[in-house]
């Protein structure tokens, strides 16, 4: 006889909010009591992986849509002009 296990939006929605919470503990008793050795004096800055991150993201997106606009993307009568 086989079970259907029906897995339902409720149920995917509580695994993620289990496992998230799972690894924000994790890295709180890492930071805690393993005191990670970093190599650079910039690692000490708490937040800074995140900071460095979204900075990174934004100076993507800033290039991207430089690049876009002053290079990738041509006039309305560029055809026409040729």
């Amino acid at each position: 006889m086989k079970m259907k296990i029906a897995i339902t939006m409720r149920h995917l929605f509580l695994m993620l909010y289990v496992s998230l919470f799972i690894g924000v503990l994790a890295g709180i008793l890492v930071k805690l009591f393993l005191h990670p050795h970093v190599h650079f004096w910039w690692e000490e800055i708490p937040a800074f992986g995140a900071i460095y991150g979204f900075v990174g993201c934004v100076i993507i997106i800033v290039v991207s849509k430089a690049l876009g606009h002053h290079w990738l993307q041509k006039e309305e009568d560029y055809y026409e002009k040729h």
